[in-house]
């Protein structure tokens, strides 16, 4: 797949994970939000938009892992997401 395919399958999943989320299915939401991070790790061409995204999706990971009570992981999933941008309100929140 071509960059621009990528990112657009990775919003749509990010997107799914957003209604499974609000639903109360976590652990769906966790899935669709983990695929959309690999599809996003795939894409060749670097650029400000994606790595706002990556963190995006990366936080939203980090907040099913709080809801679950996996706050390990959340821990390390925020601070991967501070990699992406460090001026990141939410991924301090989320990692305290």
């Amino acid at each position: 797949m071509s960059d621009p395919e990528l990112i657009k399958v990775a919003l749509r999943m990010k997107d799914d994970g957003n209604v499974r989320f609000q639903a109360g299915k976590f652990k769906e939401a966790e899935g669709m939000y983990r695929e959309a991070l690999g599809h996003l790790e795939t894409v060749k061409n670097d650029n400000k938009e994606l790595r706002e995204l990556k963190q995006t999706v990366l936080l939203n990971i980090a907040a099913v892992c709080n809801r679950s009570g996996d706050f390990k992981e959340s821990v390390i999933i925020c601070t991967k997401a501070l990699e992406y941008g460090d001026k990141s309100v939410k991924a301090y929140f989320r990692r305290a």
